[in-house]
């Protein structure tokens, strides 16, 4: 499929980051383009200076619900300027987003246009986003939560490297915790109250409340990373102010909520001030459910076998679960994600292809 190739390529070269916003534009304005015809309705929609757009085969967009949605995001996270130029070799092509998830962005934009030159008229819509790398609240979010788009199930190829298919997405809490103190000279700390110190004893009880010790070899279960921790102004003065911000990962029977009122307790302990950044329930989709059947055996039928993962990464899939809405998540061949040398199998890309094509057409 030489024009996959030639998508992927041309879409590898927008510097589609989250501080570009002019990029971002181009590269919605490029999707809208490549997808205009006259079988497929897209409507465009800009939140915060972060454009989206849905392709569908409705004729008007007051009808926002959806036997699938197919979710896909075009931004990608900061790269040299040499990785925005596709570069192709042994089958493979090597460029930021040419897994994650431009590569395959660009198979979802070839079927949903490939089926509008063949008059089809499927119940599915394609949404595409710019703000996944940075939360997804103007994005996935917006459209699902404030724009009223529902479907009765998704399709999101961010996750499942070579072609495992994600049913089971972990939980996910960002949270800043900001303490105050009070400064003295460093010679003599009796008489003031490091912020720093407050920071540490409050990761060190966060750890202590949030994880539990596990020897799962696949790791499912919770954990914590302090991302950043910025404090103090100079060596020798009692740290009068200390920020960290915290990563935390969880799975069932764990939820959100529980995960919120250890963080408020401990913060209200410290006297410091919480900020929640972002944040998902868990979630695991029903294999018995007729469109999670319909999806694994278009997999079965495409390559042969069936290989199950979970992710512990947060996708866009937690805005679909929560609302109700089953997901599954596959990926092509490819590596380095977010690296230096992030590529993509184009033989992989050509058989995702035939997977949602087949998909589409079994539940018709």
């Amino acid at each position: 499929m030489d024009s996959l190739r030639s998508l992927l390529k041309t879409l590898i070269q927008f510097e589609s980051v989250a501080e570009r916003t002019d990029q971002l534009i181009a590269i919605i304005n490029y999707a809208e383009k490549y997808l205009e015809h006259p079988n497929l309705r897209i409507d465009r929609f800009l939140r915060n200076e972060k454009p989206s757009l849905v392709a569908s085969f409705k004729k008007s967009n007051r009808d926002r619900h959806f036997k699938v949605i197919f979710a896909g995001h075009l931004d990608v996270v900061p790269a040299d300027m040499e990785q925005f130029i596709a570069r192709e070799e042994d089958g493979k092509i090597y460029g930021r987003g040419a897994l994650d998830m431009k590569g395959p962005c660009a198979v979802m934009m070839k079927l949903f246009k490939d089926l509008a030159e063949e008059g089809s008229e499927y119940d599915i819509a394609l949404m595409l986003t710019t703000d996944e790398e940075i939360g997804s609240q103007n994005g996935v979010r917006y459209l699902l939560e404030e724009e009223g788009y529902s479907s009765d199930f998704a399709v999101i190829p961010d996750s499942g490297e070579n072609f495992h298919i994600i049913t089971d997405e972990k939980g996910a809490l960002h949270f800043a915790v900001e303490f105050s103190g009070k400064p003295a000279h460093g010679s003599m700390p009796w008489l003031g109250e490091s912020a720093i110190e407050k920071a540490i004893a409050f990761y060190g009880e966060a750890r202590a409340s949030l994880l539990y010790d596990s020897d799962d070899p696949e790791h499912w279960h919770n954990t914590l990373t302090l991302g950043r921790f910025v404090g103090g102004n100079k060596v020798n003065q009692v740290p009068p102010n200390a920020r960290i911000e915290l990563d935390f990962r969880f799975v069932p029977p764990y939820t959100l909520e529980e995960a919120k009122s250890v963080v408020r307790y401990l913060a209200k302990k410290y006297g410091a001030k919480v900020e929640f950044l972002s944040d998902g329930e868990p979630f695991s989709t029903d294999l018995e459910h007729p469109i999670s059947k319909a999806f694994i055996e278009s997999v079965r039928e495409v390559l042969g076998e069936v290989r199950f993962g979970k992710t512990h990464g947060a996708t866009d899939g937690r805005f679909f679960a929560k609302k109700g809405i089953p997901v599954m998540m596959i990926y092509p061949e490819g590596g380095d994600i977010h690296g230096s040398n992030e590529w993509v199998s184009i033989p992989s890309l050509e058989k995702l292809y035939r997977i949602f094509r087949t998909f589409v057409e079994r539940v018709g």
